[in-house]
């Protein structure tokens, strides 16, 4: 358990989407199991299949533990909220962990359908490398379905440079400078 003298509340902020939509960006906690679990019951199953590269029924506990457990150096994770109650609901969420074996932070991104096309994507992915780096890392890596156009045109649009470095199964794994 992360001590809540270290939780970064540094990185909370209210930020307006592009339909002048304000919502509220915080870290995760370990307490947003639940809201982590309602937020992969809102995705489509296209939307579940291009972040985790495959279709489960539900999110598992050892993920959810995963998502939640994170020391905010090694892993980070972002989540976007429709308010700063801590009730929810999480609409988006960015996150990096690192990888021992590969030395590198893998990144994700996970945005509910009803808020697609918004910038909000965009904006946790932005925030999230941000925090990456000041954290010390400079690359990334990430795992995207070959199918996932968006998530190239977000890389462009925020300026990051990327690049393919080989194919596993049907995705990408693309290299991303911070």
């Amino acid at each position: 358990m992360v001590p809540m003298e270290i939780y970064p509340s540094r990185y909370e902020m209210s930020v307006n989407l592009r339909d002048g939509t304000e919502v509220f960006l915080r870290p995760v906690k370990e307490t947003d199991g639940p809201l982590l679990s309602e937020l992969f019951k809102g995705l489509s199953t296209s939307s579940v299949r291009l972040r985790f590269l495959s279709l489960l029924q539900g999110l598992p506990e050892e993920l959810v533990y995963q998502f939640t457990h994170v020391d905010y150096k090694k892993s980070f994770g972002l989540a976007a909220l429709t308010d700063r109650e801590d009730s929810g609901p999480i609409i988006g969420v960015a996150r990096y962990a690192y990888d021992s074996e590969r030395e590198l932070p893998e990144l994700a991104v996970v945005v509910r359908d009803d808020w697609h096309g918004k910038g909000l994507g965009s904006i946790l992915l932005s925030r999230v490398i941000g925090i990456g780096r000041e954290n010390g890392f400079s690359r990334f890596e990430a795992m995207i379905d070959s199918q996932n156009k968006t998530i190239m045109h977000i890389f462009k649009q925020i300026g990051v440079h990327y690049k393919i470095c080989r194919m596993e199964q049907e995705a990408y794994v693309i290299e991303i400078q911070a």
